[in-house]
């Protein structure tokens, strides 16, 4: 690629869907913000972490990016986000800036303008996937990403500062030139393998085995090249390490002996002990289904029900909301598994899944596909084999969920002339509109209540 910065131009006949979807994100964020305006944007010499952490609460997702920004900290698990803290560092120094000029906490308006940047070009990627790599018609591809858009949990994580909308833009960004390789039948570049690499390894750790697969399956046998290999993969992955080490050692220790020495003092309130000690119980009995004990291991659980997760959170929270406990934490007070007051749901979940399993069927001898359930197959084995945040997979969502459009893709490609397509049209119309309206009507209420 001559010019590698060419990719974020937004073509002609992606302008007006941008802006359509511009203003849709807007939207969204604008009600996000608007629910708690006032002491989200509240500054001084106040408690930052218990501010954000007393009025946030959408679902399983942290405040961490709004507390980072508003008074740089180190909050993220280096584990599992192992440069984002170093990420945050440079909008924290503009946060402070506009601070002085404003008079208010600008964290929320950094993120949703980092958020909405990031989640129109994960719509203008996913779009050149379904239209450039998969082939199939303008109209479809449009259709197919505003019924991805109207998923609940993406919905949700293009609002959210949690690290989700981030993977989602790196996942598809990385998706869109593989498949182009592929399609191509070129080399994918090992230093851009390598920067997505660093990037979005540094932003979830599993991102590292999917930006591996993509250049393996672009690159074939030639990916195993030594030096290829020591550039794409090594490379990052020994600066991520070193990175890992120096931050435990020079930010992430203080960190912690300041949380402890803040913890003593509030220890000496006998209510908070209390609370504290019951907040202990209830997430040591959430974790005794664990593999083995440890900080890697204890979100795995072995003995929840992969059936009732599949149904009612995997694809059914996943794809729409469910009315009771709306957006509740399943570590607060919201039960693993709630069910559907509308039947049409359980349908539309269904209708769903049996797509998948049909594109999959019509997609698996294409190579891109096979590299899209590469990734699939990885997240499925990490939460429904091994359990890893199985009581709330749905705030992954942006991880996998672009697998069920581009599996779609690939039918209405296989059927392409014929009444099938039609029908599987007025099918994709239908779920589209069903949990737009659906998604849409419980968030308005739940922003603007």
């Amino acid at each position: 690629m001559a010019n590698p910065l060419k990719i974020f131009s937004i073509n002609k006949d992606e302008k007006w869907p941008s802006l359509v979807m511009l203003l849709y994100l807007v939207i969204l964020n604008a009600m996000a913000i608007y629910q708690h305006f006032d002491p989200y944007t509240r500054c001084g010499k106040i408690g930052y972490y218990s501010l954000f952490n007393k009025y946030f609460n959408l679902s399983g997702f942290d405040p961490f990016t709004y507390i980072a920004l508003s008074d740089w900290r180190s909050l993220y698990t280096l584990e599992r986000h192992p440069l984002l803290a170093i990420f945050t560092y440079p909008f924290s120094v503009l946060n402070k800036l506009l601070m002085d000029i404003t008079g208010m906490n600008c964290a929320v308006f950094i993120v949703a303008v980092i958020i909405t940047t990031l989640s129109i070009y994960s719509f203008v990627f996913l779009f050149r996937i379904l239209k450039e790599i998969i082939g199939i018609g303008y109209k479809e591809s449009l259709l197919l990403c505003a019924f991805f858009f109207s998923f609940a949990f993406i919905m949700l994580s293009s609002v959210s500062p949690d690290h989700f909308g981030l993977s989602l833009f790196f996942l598809l960004m990385t998706a869109y030139i593989a498949g182009k390789c592929i399609k191509e039948k070129k080399l994918m570049n090992r230093w851009a393998t390598a920067i997505f690499f660093l990037l979005s390894t540094g932003i979830t750790t599993t991102n590292c085995v999917k930006v591996g697969l993509a250049q393996w399956f672009a690159n074939g046998r030639k990916f195993w090249n030594p030096r290829n290999f020591c550039i794409a993969i090594v490379l990052p992955a020994c600066i991520i390490s070193g990175s890992y080490f120096f931050i435990q050692e020079y930010i992430q220790k203080p960190e912690q002996e300041r949380r402890d020495k803040a913890l003593n003092i509030r220890l000496k309130d006998e209510e908070f002990r209390k609370q504290l000690d019951a907040f202990h119980k209830k997430q040591d009995k959430a974790q005794s289904n664990a593999i083995m004990k440890g900080e890697t291991f204890r979100w795995t659980d072995m003995k929840l029900s992969r059936t009732h997760s599949i149904v009612e959170n995997l694809f059914g929270e996943s794809l729409m909301f469910h009315e009771k406990k709306m957006l509740h934490d399943v570590n607060d007070d919201r039960p693993v598994f709630v069910s559907y007051s509308n039947y049409t749901c359980y349908v539309v979940v269904g209708i769903v899944i049996l797509l998948l399993l049909l594109g999959i069927f019509y997609g698996y001898h294409h190579k891109f596909m096979l590299m899209c359930l590469s990734w699939f197959g990885f997240d499925m084995f990490l939460h429904l084999v091994l359990g890893f945040g199985l009581q709330e997979v749905y705030i992954m969502t942006a991880h996998w969920a672009f697998i069920i459009p581009i599996a779609i893709a690939y039918i209405l490609k296989r059927f392409r002339g014929t009444k099938y397509q039609t029908v599987l049209q007025y099918v994709v119309i239908f779920l589209t509109a069903f949990m737009l309206v659906y998604n849409s009507n419980l968030l308005v209420h739940y922003f603007l209540a």
